[in-house]
């Protein structure tokens, strides 16, 4: 910005004063000329005439016009020159002025722009997060879920397959302890009703010996335990399968919510990350926004000090103009008179 320029008046030459004072000189010049006349009658003896005098006193006032009127215009011309530097160096500075609010108002405008945006996106991302954490809660709910029921049907199909394996060891030693054996197979729920209606009517028999039993009664039980054995045999394979079945099926899902946790953690995460980038650069921009607001202000403050001085000088430079010249035209004319 331009500093404004100190004024240098121009000092008015040639004024009103000075024209009337000259012409009072030239009358009282041509007055002069006819006492003169009529004293050379009287006075031939002197070595200057007063005529002589009186053309002289005429030269001295002609070279002395002249020399004002060019002092005048030596005068005007720097001042004129003065008058271009001030109109020059305040119509740049106005200019620039001009373009600097402008540029201002488009950065204030452009912080606000983008604090908006940036707002937008954070409230996206928050959304997101907590879509995202919610999602995971949930997840992490079923899971645990999901791991009580199988440590239950683990160890319920566990206890069912050892109790399978005793009963046909007992079975097959044909030891006293079979109904109890056989009762704690009964007992699973994963045994079929048709097995337990099986295992049922052969405890129906009783629980004596194959010694304290007769002939009928012992084929009978012989030919019954053997069904049993393989009935047992037939519910411990599939207790066995269904364990591996569950262990595979917890693996699976285990790994699923570990890969799910681990995506939603990353998101979450980085959404966190991007929510506090975001913030920062959304104060920036509010930031800038009103520096930007601020050094509009201010710099349309200056603008209008440098147009009014601009104004100003230009109106004054203009009356001046016009006094010069009127001066000027007054001083050739006594020139010439």
């Amino acid at each position: 910005r331009i500093v404004a320029t100190a004024r240098t008046p121009l000092s008015r030459p040639g004024n009103t004063e000075a024209m009337c004072s000259m012409s009072m000189m030239v009358r009282a010049c041509l007055v002069l000329l006819v006492v003169s006349v009529h004293g050379a009658n009287t006075k031939a003896e002197s070595d200057v005439t007063p005529l002589q005098k009186l053309l002289q006193m005429m030269d001295d006032m002609l070279a002395k016009g002249k020399s004002e009127k060019t002092a005048e215009e030596v005068e005007f011309t720097k001042y004129h020159a003065w008058c271009d530097g001030v109109r020059e160096d305040k119509t740049k500075a106005i200019a620039k002025g001009k373009e600097q609010i402008e540029q201002c108002e488009a950065d204030a405008q452009k912080g606000t722009t983008d604090a908006k945006v940036l707002a937008e996106e954070i409230k996206e991302l928050e959304a997101k997060v907590a879509k995202d954490t919610a999602e995971l809660d949930e997840a992490t709910a079923i899971r645990k879920k999901e791991a009580g029921d199988y440590a239950a049907q683990h160890k319920d199909l566990s206890e069912s397959i050892d109790a399978s394996e005793r009963a046909i060891a007992v079975l097959m030693t044909r030891r006293e302890d079979v109904p109890q054996s056989l009762a704690q197979v009964q007992q699973s729920r994963f045994v079929p009703a048709e097995a337990k209606a099986v295992i049922k009517s052969f405890l129906s028999l009783g629980s004596q010996t194959m010694l304290d039993m007769a002939a009928p009664e012992a084929n009978a039980y012989e030919f019954q335990s053997g069904g049993v054995v393989k009935l047992l045999e037939s519910l411990l394979a599939g207790f066995k399968e269904q364990l591996l079945a569950l262990e595979k099926e917890e693996m699976a899902a285990k790994a699923a919510y570990e890969q799910l946790k681990q995506q939603l953690t990353d998101d979450i995460a980085f959404d966190g990350k991007e929510i506090d980038r975001k913030t920062k650069l959304k104060a920036e921009n509010l930031e800038m926004a009103a520096t930007a607001k601020s050094d509009a202000g201010t710099t349309q403050t200056l603008l209008a000090e440098d147009e009014k001085l601009l104004a100003d000088t230009l109106a004054e430079c203009a009356v001046r103009s016009q006094e010069f010249e009127q001066n000027q035209v007054t001083r050739a004319e006594e020139i010439r008179a």
